[in-house]
Parts: structure tokens; C-alpha cells; sequence
């Protein structure tokens, strides 16, 4: 449906009138309209800062002396070509070479410049600041390479960030046999996580850092202990292969950094393809655990542990068993998952929500209902959530859950309605958790989800969105964190006009604006004495248009927002 904004306007302000403005919540989105396209938010601290991603980051660098301006595909595409070819690009050939250097075959290309599509940022209402993590200066585009993908996942209460990120990359010159100069492009290392303070970042190590490792980091609490994962073996045959890249005759006519790349490459191709189709992922470079690592305030590394798993492998098993921290508490228990055995059957491992608590791993799901299962967050009480999948009327779905780690007791409440998968994402100290399920009762395409809101002590389960005003343009469709004050971070879907890659607003042919489903990250702040409206009352009644474009919408909030390993 397409609305002009006189019309927009004009149905709130005749809803002004209508209704009361009373709400539980009121919805601030973050400053982060002119960063990107689309914007998520993930955690919040006490003091309300939010850490948020944005998708397809506005006026990125192009690197004109990458390009060939003698291509045909160039000369018939660009309005100004002389102007481009000298870095005088309008907007029109920025959005052209922008979609010409990011598309599937040339982001592969060794040749090309690497652009990210993903971006954090910390926001505090006002402003938002840009986490770099490991980016660079680059000389040529004076400023940040803007290469590597950087997601940020946990913020404590000390504005201490942590999240995992690529390392840029970065330009070696190679004479080839026949006497070509050529440029490739190549990263260092493969993903690792990050810490940042201050806007000083610190790399999460792993404790296998052959080829520098991998890890990843999820979550930190006010005692600067770091949730995640990392390294902590090695498979030989990558051994092998990084081996012939040191060999010039084994290599071929590449140089050594183009040749480690193109493993790098195949590895995370690997592991995206596998996390896209909820396939298990199987490392083929490097076998992961979870950690948990220990800064001081300054950013300096003080220990790290290696987490245990729920699998007792008997005497002679060579197989290889992962675990995951998601999440960490101020009394230093983690949550997570873990490989398992399925109902004790040492051919079946699937992954089981747990809870790391010193050396040891504790599961607490009953593989008698329920197939695999993952823990998500855990509060100060010892609260843990996350879902659990289950077969109803013979389809999979997801069902919340609530564990009490010290009373050794799990619930799964009622949600939406019977068949509705819902996930749970966080809980705070004051036992409220917040997620998201399906409220669509359709057996068939993709079902809208939304927001939720579940009271532990009062066994209350509520759609966030009925806690907002009525007039309210934006539907909560994923709620991620929640705070001590009740504040939470969440990504909303808005029906407003859409930027490009410029930051100018997006034309269609005819030039006329273009309106569509946004994700915008936003807080939901308590209004004090606050009523739920009642929207019965209305008579023409705002309709939230966030589920016309359900399927590309939820393929944007699974893209990035826990993993970034795109290439």
C-alpha cells in the first residue's frame, strides 16, 4: 500500500484527537537513520545505551583506482564517466558502482575492493558513535577501509562493548610470469572477537592461534569477564593447505596472502551456507569451544578459560565436541549451548542448552520432548532463557523457556498460541524476559512474528505491541534486550520512505519516492503510570504494515546479527 505523507499526517493528527495518549512504552528510534539502510538493535545497558547494527552502510569509500573505466559495463552504465574515473562520483554513479563492485561475482573477486555490509554503532538517544573494531586507516580513501563487517553483541554497564569482526581488507602488490602488475586483496586473519573501551579495541584471543585463530565474543558483565568462543584446535589438513602456500611451485602465480584468502574464503563460505540452512556447523579449519576470557578495565587480558561440555567421551573417541557461551552473569556463570548425545545415543550428537559453571557443563532440557535447544541469556538470579525445539502437529517449532538454575526447576510458558515458535533473547534481574514468536496462525509461506514481554514472577505473557500507543507508526517485531530500568532495545519495522546507498531518498523509475517495511533499531522507554490503550475505541485505526514483507524482513534480522562470517 502507498500512502502520501499529507495523508499520513493527517490520519494521526485526526487520531490525536480520538484517542487518549496513554501507553506502558514509548518508542524512541536511535539516531541511526543516516548511518544505513537498515538498522537492528541487540543489547542495552543500565545507563540506556544500546548497541545496534545497521545493514548496507550509507556513502561508502570507492576505491576509483580499482576500477577498470574502459569496461563496457562501466561506459554504458555511468552518467558521468570522466567525472567517476577521478573520484568525482555523483550519486547516481555511487549507487552504480556500488552495486557493481558488491554483487556476488566481483565481492569474490581477489581484484575488487571488499565494502562491508554491516556496521555497529553505540547510541545513547542523541548520538551515535561508530564501533571500528580492527578497520584501519587506508591512505588512498582517506579514512576507514570500511571493509570489515563488524557486529557487536554485549554491552555492560561500564559503556565496555564486545562483539565479533573481519579484519580489513588490505592491498599486496604481485608481478605475475607474464609481466602484469596486479593488486589482490586479502585479510590477515579470520574473525575474532572483540572488546572495546572507549573506542580502543582489544582482540578476544583464542587459545589455537595458528593463522591467528578464530573466537568470537557475545557477552560481558561488569567484571569485564568476555562470553563466547574461540579456537582451541587445529584440523591437519588446513595445516596442509597453508603449508603449500609457502611453497611458490604448489601455490601457482599468486602470491602467498591470495592463496591463504582463498582457504579463508572457502571456510567461511562453508560455515554461512551451513548456518543459513540450520544445518550443524562442521569447522574444517579450526575446532571451537567455549571461553570465557578476563580483562582488567583497561583492556588488558588477565586469564582465560576453556568451558566444558555436556559429553563425557568415552575412552578411545576421537570425535571432536563444541560448546558455545551466549551470555555471562555478574556471578560469572555462563549460558550457552553445547553438543550432546541425543537420548543417550552416542550416534546422535545434536546441541543442547547449558550451563557453564566453573569447570563443569550442566544440561537441563529433556531430550524425551525436545530435539536440540539453546540458552540465550542469564540474570543476576540465576534465571536462564532460551528455546527449545519441539515437533507439534508434526511440523518443528520453537518453544521458550525459562530454567531456574539454582532451584534445578524449567518452565515453558504459554506463548502466542499453540503452534507459534517463540525465542526468548534476554532476561533482566528484575525476572522479565523478552523475544519474540509468531503470531500468525497461517500453515503455509513464512508467519509474522512480534515482540513479547513474559513476567517470570507474575507468569504474565503480553505482545510488547499492545503496550505502545495506538497511533504509533512502528510494529515490534524482535525484542533483544532489556535492562534493569525495564528499557529495552528491539527492532521495529516502519512503513515510511527508503533510502539508497547515498543516503538520499530512493526513486523508483518515474522518480516518485519509493515507501516500503523498514527495520529501524529502537528503545522502548516505561512511561510512568501508563496505561495499555484500548484501540478498540478507534475507528479508523492505524494500521502497523509490518507484515507484508515478512520474509524479507526476517531475512535481514538472521543476516549479521550473530555471526559475520559472510565470505
Amino acid at each position: 500500500m502507498r500512502i502520501s505523507r499529507l495523508a499520513y499526517g493527517l490520519t494521526l493528527s485526526i487520531l490525536t484527537v480520538a484517542t487518549a495518549q496513554a501507553a506502558k512504552y514509548r518508542v524512541v528510534e536511535l539516531p541511526l537513520r543516516d548511518q544505513g539502510v537498515y538498522s537492528f538493535a541487540s543489547a542495552i545497558n543500565d545507563k540506556g545505551e544500546v548497541a545496534a547494527t545497521i545493514r548496507t552502510p550509507f556513502n561508502p569509500p570507492i576505491d576509483v583506482d580499482l576500477l577498470n573505466f574502459e569496461s563496457e559495463v562501466l561506459i554504458n552504465t555511468l552518467t558521468d564517466l570522466g567525472a567517476a574515473a577521478v573520484g568525482n562520483i555523483n550519486r547516481e554513479d555511487l549507487v552504480i558502482l556500488y552495486s557493481f563492485i558488491t554483487n556476488s561475482s566481483n565481492s569474490a573477486n581477489p581484484f575488487f575492493q571488499q565494502l562491508a555490509s554491516v556496521q555497529s554503532f553505540i547510541s545513547n538517544n542523541a548520538e551515535a558513535e561508530l564501533l571500528k573494531a580492527f578497520d584501519v586507516i587506508e591512505p588512498d580513501l582517506e579514512g576507514l577501509t570500511k571493509s570489515a563487517d563488524t557486529t557487536v553483541h554485549g554491552i555492560n554497564n561500564f559503556s565496555a562493548t564486545v562483539g565479533t569482526a573481519e579484519y580489513p581488507f588490505r592491498k599486496v602488490e604481485y608481478r605475475n610470469e607474464n609481466g602484469n602488475n596486479l593488486v589482490y586483496h586479502y585479510q590477515e586473519f579470520l574473525p575474532h572477537g572483540f572488546l572495546d573501551i572507549n573506542g580502543q579495541t582489544f582482540s578476544v584471543p583464542p587459545t589455537e592461534d595458528f593463522m591467528g585463530g578464530v573466537s568470537e565474543a557475545f557477552d560481558i558483565n561488569d567484571s569485564f569477564e568476555v562470553a563466547g568462543a574461540g579456537s582451541i584446535e587445529v584440523v591437519d589438513s588446513f595445516e596442509e593447505l597453508t603449508d603449500q602456500c609457502e611453497d611458490p611451485d604448489l601455490r601457482g602465480d599468486v602470491p602467498y596472502e591470495a592463496c591463504i584468502r582463498s582457504i579463508f574464503d572457502s571456510y567461511l563460505n562453508t560455515i554461512a551456507s551451513n548456518s543459513q540452512s540450520n544445518v550443524r556447523p562442521v569447522d574444517k579449519v579450526f575446532r571451537r569451544r567455549g571461553m570465557i576470557w578476563r580483562f582488567d578495565s583497561s583492556g588488558q587480558l588477565l586469564s582465560s578459560r576453556e568451558l566444558g561440555i555436556l559429553i563425557n567421551p568415552q575412552p578411545g573417541n576421537e570425535k571432536f565436541y563444541a560448546s558455545t557461551a551466549k551470555a555471562i552473569n555478574n556471578n560469572g556463570i555462563a549460558a550457552g549451548v553445547s553438543d550432546t548425545y541425543y537420548q543417550d545415543s552416542e550416534n546422535i550428537v545434536v546441541q543442547q542448552a547449558a550451563v557453564f559453571d566453573g569447570e563443569e557443563a550442566f544440561g537441563f532440557i529433556d531430550d524425551q520432548i525436545y530435539i536440540q535447544s539453546q540458552a540465550s541469556d542469564i540474570n543476576d538470579n540465576d534465571l536462564v532463557v532460551g528455546q527449545a525445539q519441539i515437533i507439534i502437529n508434526g511440523a518443528v517449532r520453537t518453544k521458550f523457556f525459562v530454567h531456574d538454575y539454582q532451584g534445578e526447576f524449567t518452565n515453558f510458558p504459554d506463548d502466542f498460541f499453540n503452534t507459534s515458535s517463540s525465542v526468548a533473547r534476554a532476561i533482566n534481574n528484575n525476572n522479565l524476559v523478552v523475544g519474540e514468536g509468531e503470531v500468525d496462525t497461517s500453515l503455509t509461506g513464512v508467519r509474522r512474528r512480534e515482540a513479547f514481554l513474559y513476567s517470570v514472577d507474575e507468569d504474565t505473557f503480553t505482545n510488547i505491541n499492545t503496550l505502545l500507543s495506538c497511533d504509533t507508526p512502528y510494529t515490534i517485531v524482535q525484542a533483544n534486550d532489556i535492562n534493569d530500568n525495564d528499557e529495552i532495545s528491539a527492532t521495529a519495522v516502519i512503513y515510511r520512505e527508503v533510502n539508497d546507498v547515498t543516503g538520499q531518498l530512493a526513486l523508483d523509475e518515474r522518480g516518485n519516492t519509493i515507501f516500503e517495511n523498514v527495520t529501524v533499531a529502537v528503545k522502548l522507554v516505561p512511561i510512568p503510570s501508563g496505561t495499555i490503550d484500548d484501540c478498540r475505541l478507534i475507528t479508523e485505526p492505524v494500521k502497523r504494515k509490518g507484515g507484508s514483507n515478512g520474509l524479507f524482513i526476517f531475512g535481514l534480522l538472521l543476516v549479521g546479527l550473530h555471526r559475520v562470517f559472510k565470505r
